[in-house]
């Protein structure tokens, strides 16, 4: 492109909705869902700190321990196709408002609860719920808003999901062992009612609804592929041999990256002793996500956003052997191999949170795109209920991660094959 073409590229990414210099309100929906997902990310991935609180307090073992962060993800990525048909009909903007109202509830139920069950039913039921009816409606409505530079708009968004899992797990491992973990989740409800309400309330439907184009662009069709009503139906995609292998792809990528979230921390606390190292690591996995997600979008958009998918595929599959070759102890770097694992897999897990939307909506284009994601993602679901509860066990039975280790290793490598089929069409 020339330079005179360059300039005026800016400019017409700059442009209002009246026509005047500005900034183009799209961008201002990526920094709402920024906000967004830090908070219910942050939230989300503070839980595996906690572990320890919940074990000596409700005398439960790891398994049970992790199976309340599973049931959040359950319950999250089941309420996910829900969510995405109810925000087509009312907007975005009703829909996370409420969610973000469940997540403080919970979190104020947990804080109470005097049993398993009540800490279950409040945190693994009503805050899962509510994340659900935040993170599904925010991609959706990213891919409305862009399409040449979807992977760019989806990955600074998402970055919102790195800084939430590298903060929150640091601030809840400082403070919670003098303010105590249920002050803890009151605090968390408080910053939902109050800084998600403000972004919440600056999302909106549809470009077309201010007058605008995916992107910014004056003219309508030249991105074809873009239109809101451009795409399969979800009755449509259900028929589509693609449909399937993308929903497995994301089964594959969500296992490992859910006995990564949850496990690794406890691993390292294992091994090296130190309680602080778990919430440590989590924030190694969200600060090399947030690094991927800055520059992985971006290059997606440049040299294929399936292509980028595949490759952060066979990096989660060398990654998890790196993990494997160590499970039963540190070899040659010492305990550092972990923080490599760790910077390893939080690269792997940006990319995938990043692209996936953009390769769903690549796939299916524009029409049903949030109901498409909401079913797509209950594979999560599916990874969240297995993948951190089946590990847990398989530790308490063997002592170590080796068995579920090698699972997650066939599941990696039966994903990398199956993304060979999958190809852009919108």
């Amino acid at each position: 492109m020339s330079e005179a073409g360059d300039q005026a590229k800016v400019v017409l990414l700059s442009m209002g909705e009246d026509g005047r210099p500005g900034i183009f309100y799209g961008w201002i929906i990526v920094w709402a869902a920024f906000v967004l997902l830090t908070i219910s990310s942050g939230i989300t991935y503070s839980t595996p700190v906690l572990f320890r609180f919940f074990e000596a307090e409700f005398a439960i073992g790891r398994g049970q321990a992790a199976f309340i962060f599973s049931c959040s993800q359950v319950m999250a990525f089941l309420a996910a196709p829900v969510a995405g048909s109810l925000a087509e009909k009312h907007g975005p903007r009703v829909v996370v408002g409420g969610g973000l109202i469940l997540m403080a509830l919970g979190l104020i139920g947990a804080a109470q609860a005097t049993s398993y069950g009540l800490l279950l039913g409040s945190y693994g039921v009503v805050v899962g719920i509510g994340t659900g009816a935040i993170y599904v409606p925010l991609l959706g409505l990213i891919q409305l808003w862009f399409y040449r530079h979807r992977g760019r708009a989806s990955g600074l968004a998402t970055t919102g999901v790195g800084i939430g899992t590298l903060s929150f797990p640091m601030i809840a491992g400082a403070v919670v062992g003098g303010l105590g973990w249920r002050w803890l989740y009151v605090g968390f409800a408080v910053i939902c009612i109050s800084i998600g309400a403000v972004a919440a309330s600056a999302l909106v439907a549809s470009p077309a609804l201010r007058g605008l184009n995916p992107d910014g662009e004056m003219d309508p069709t030249a991105q074809p592929g873009a239109g809101a009503n451009s795409g399969m139906s979800l009755r449509e995609a259900f028929r589509d041999s693609q449909f399937y292998q993308i929903y497995f792809c994301s089964f594959g990528a969500a296992v490992i990256s859910f006995m990564a979230l949850v496990h690794l921390p406890q691993h390292v606390a294992e091994v090296s002793g130190e309680r602080m190292s778990a919430a440590t690591i989590v924030s190694v996995i969200g600060l090399a996500s947030l690094a991927s997600r800055f520059g992985g979008g971006s290059w997606g958009d440049r040299i294929g956003r399936v292509r980028m998918i595949r490759v952060a595929l066979a990096l989660m599959l060398i990654t998890s052997l790196l993990w494997w070759e160590n499970a039963g102890g540190p070899n040659l770097w010492g305990v550092g191999v972990y923080y490599v694992v760790a910077a390893l897999f939080g690269i792997t897990y940006g990319l995938s949170i990043a692209l996936l939307p953009t390769v769903i909506a690549d796939s299916f284009g524009n029409k049903e795109i949030s109901r498409i994601i909401g079913i797509i993602y209950t594979a999560f679901a599916l990874a969240g209920l297995l993948a951190p509860t089946v590990a847990g066990l398989l530790r308490d039975w063997f002592g170590n991660y080796n068995a579920a280790l090698t699972i997650c290793m066939v599941l990696c490598a039966a994903a990398l094959g199956a993304s060979a089929g999958i190809r852009k069409r919108f």
